[in-house]
């Protein structure tokens, strides 16, 4: 009974301040739509979609594979790449090259002088970059910005230079490999000369044929050791060379034909709303405040 007499008193409260309601709900209505239109730019969104490759996919066992079924391996990347990936679009490097690449400080008119120049310009930058892992595993990065077409040409650069730094990070093991092997290659060339030298030595000096043919049994096994270094090292170096992409794009950027944001009817709505909220609450309390007031001077 007393949330009903509760909700009369508030309608009764409503229906007397409705001119003071409706006058002010209108003015906010007419004031939100002003600002969004003519103090709100429209904002055009570009998008790149990419799964990332799988590494095996250029390392040597994949590529001097004797059969087609011999390794199993997906064409396109793990959980972790996906992780790989996303932590290299979101690092201050990435970010920082590609303000300066396109001059976003005096594009978003900042002054250069400015201490917080910089800030501002990495805040507002991130405001309008996004990159997530898309319910299908593939990878969706978005630029916005109130040129269609610097935001394509953006996202783009940024998604080939991710490209760039995740390659890098693969090539840098694989060049160790590289590396290694080439010093295994030197030592058993090293370890052949060192044999061969011995045996013709061996030979001058009329050595029994029994310490020759164990000379060249090591010889044999080294010069096949070396062989199979060689065979190991020229496929790593192949492996090295080879021409790859670390990213599968499904949909590549293109300028946007209608802006994304801001939605301005949702906005008008959202601020409407909120100051009829805020009136009948304002009607409310004052309301009360009287009826205790009153009170307050009959007791």
């Amino acid at each position: 009974m007393e949330q009903s007499n509760d909700l009369v008193r508030l309608i009764q409260i409503i229906y007397k301040w409705r001119k003071s309601l409706i006058a002010v709900t209108v003015i906010v209505a007419i004031a939100a739509c002003i600002f969004t239109w003519f103090f709100m730019p429209n904002y055009y969104k570009s998008t790149v979609n990419f799964y990332p490759s799988n590494p095996i996919m250029t390392d040597r066992q994949v590529l001097f594979s004797q059969s087609s079924g011999e390794i199993e391996i997906e064409y396109f990347g793990s959980a972790s790449d996906v992780d790989r990936i996303l932590t290299i679009a979101n690092t201050s490097g990435i970010v920082d090259y590609i303000i300066n690449k396109y001059k976003l400080m005096e594009h978003y008119d900042y002054d250069s002088t400015k201490e917080m120049a910089r800030y501002n310009t990495k805040k507002e930058f991130l405001s309008n970059y996004s990159t997530v892992e898309t319910e299908y595993g593939a990878i969706e990065i978005s630029v916005w910005d109130q040129d269609k077409q610097l935001a394509a040409d953006m996202v783009t650069h940024i998604v080939e230079t991710i490209d760039n730094h995740n390659k890098a990070m693969l090539l840098r093991d694989k060049k160790l490999v590289v590396e290694t092997f080439k010093k295994q290659v030197a030592d058993k060339e090293a370890l052949v000369t060192k044999l061969t030298d011995s045996i013709a030595v061996m030979k001058k000096s009329g050595a029994p044929s029994e310490v020759l043919l164990v000379l060249d049994s090591k010889l044999e096994g080294a010069v096949e050791d070396l062989n199979n270094n060689k065979k190991i090292l020229e496929q790593n170096q192949t492996s090295v060379n080879t021409d790859f992409s670390t990213v599968h794009i499904t949909e590549e950027a293109y300028p946007a034909i209608r802006k994304d944001k801001p939605v301005r009817s949702l906005i008008v709505i959202g601020v409407t709303l909120g100051a009829l909220f805020f009136m009948v609450i304002l009607a409310v309390l004052t309301e009360n405040y009287r009826k205790i007031k009153s009170k307050l001077k009959d007791a």
